[in-house]
């Protein structure tokens, strides 16, 4: 009798274990989070090569072309034959951008900055106005990747760009 029960509590653990599910875990790529603090640091850098470009917008002898998610290029156009990279501004989770004189008002998250743009050498954050976006529910996924990656959460925070991870039951892939 006791061999009976023995083997029926083996069975029982043996089904139980059987059951359980294991974590997937893979090699991909995962969003990096930005919080509201990381996208009022804006600041003019030395030119940077170009990536992921968006918008383009003229002003005078200068074009300003988005890198998205990054900041801005600014391009000296005085001799459109041989433009200029003069500097990068970093403005990150930027997508859209319009300048009106002196001042650059760039969409970031939720954020419309506000940018003293009148030395293209040293930006300068005016103000920042909350809320006036509504992140868009979009699919984000690296670029010219191939493999898992984390889905992005709008709700985590701002999408700062990409980074390498180990990925725990991954949802998303790319072909």
């Amino acid at each position: 009798m006791h061999y009976i029960i023995r083997l029926g509590i083996l069975i029982l653990l043996f089904s139980m274990m059987q059951s359980c599910e294991r974590d997937e875990i893979v090699d991909g790529m995962r969003p990096i989070y930005l919080q509201e603090k990381d996208l009022l640091k804006v600041k003019s850098t030395e030119p940077a090569a170009f990536e992921n470009l968006g918008k383009i917008v003229a002003k005078d002898n200068y074009l300003f072309i988005n890198e998205k998610f990054k900041g801005i290029h600014v391009i000296d156009n005085t001799d459109p034959a041989n433009p200029v990279k003069k500097f990068f501004w970093e403005i990150r989770g930027n997508r859209e951008f319009t300048i009106v004189h002196n001042v650059l008002y760039a969409e970031s998250w939720k954020l419309l900055l506000v940018i003293d743009i009148s030395d293209y050498g040293n930006i300068q954050l005016l103000s920042a106005i909350k809320d006036q976006y509504v992140p868009e529910r979009v699919e984000i996924y690296p670029e010219g990747y191939s493999g898992y990656f984390e889905c992005y959460d709008a709700s985590a925070g701002g999408f700062g760009g990409w980074e390498k991870a180990s990925i725990i039951n991954p949802r998303c892939k790319t072909n």
